[in-house]
């Protein structure tokens, strides 16, 4: 018992000392408190930030449509590895490794493996993106920039009206004929589509919001798949072809 004693006067000495030097600040219960509160509010602001990424990201995959291709088909696994944006993704994994790290300060986070609380921040910002991109927010905000509007988000948002893509085009059906039929899509392109007899074509009439994917040459596509869709970003269709403001963003 003595020789605890001894050890914790030594302690308390050293301490003491240390703080006489200037080398250890007592700081006040308030500047704990907000620290604390600081930390909470960035990983707020960060996991905000992914769920509007993470939205983005599916409200593109859907526009472009590659949101209805079978995920694991040996036939377009291509497609994602090469129209995926990859850029955002990596940003999102990096933002969601911020919040684990901010997050660790607090003991009911570092008690816990790190795989546990990256699955459920990841987890958090898949479905939770998913239930933020069905609000129609990035509808609002691509149009707000086509009007010239929120400038600082315009580049973002004007690249979806004009994708740059040959094998995979979403569009409406304006024009069908024996074999073929046309599509405009959302650069304000008019694109013929040949399809042949093996390629499911039935149940599709002119207004009808599709996607072809296929080899695309000077305006005609000759396609190998053709999906019928219908989701929620009908009425976004709708109001960019037939919208207030007729036009296509250049």
């Amino acid at each position: 018992m003595p020789e605890n004693n001894n050890n914790g006067n030594s302690i308390k000495e050293r301490i003491l000392e240390r703080i006489k030097k200037g080398e250890v600040k007592m700081r006040p219960k308030f500047y704990f408190l907000l620290k604390t509160i600081l930390v909470i509010f960035a990983i707020f602001s960060l996991l905000f930030l992914v769920l509007f990424l993470v939205s983005f990201v599916c409200f593109h995959l859907r526009l472009i449509g590659l949101w209805y291709l079978p995920l694991f088909h040996p036939k377009f696994f291509w497609f994602y590895f090469k129209y995926l944006p990859w850029l955002l993704i990596i940003f999102c994994l990096v933002l969601i490794l911020l919040v684990e790290i901010l997050a660790k300060r607090f003991s009911f986070v570092w008690r816990k493996p790190i795989v546990y609380s990256l699955l459920v921040i990841i987890l958090f910002a898949l479905i939770g993106g998913l239930l933020f991109e069905k609000t129609g927010l990035h509808s609002h905000l691509f149009f707000q920039t086509r009007e010239g509007k929120m400038p600082l988000m315009a580049p973002m948002y004007q690249q979806l009206a004009k994708p740059p893509f040959g094998e995979l085009n979403r569009g409406i059906v304006e024009e069908i004929n024996e074999g073929r039929f046309k599509i405009r899509t959302f650069g304000n392109q008019l694109l013929e589509v040949y399809f042949s007899e093996n390629v499911p074509f039935s149940e599709i009439k002119e207004g009808d919001s599709v996607v072809v994917i296929g080899n695309r040459e000077d305006g005609v596509i000759n396609a190998f798949d053709i999906k019928k869709i219908d989701d929620s970003l009908r009425e976004f269709e709708k109001r960019m072809f037939h919208g207030p403001k007729r036009g296509f963003m250049k």
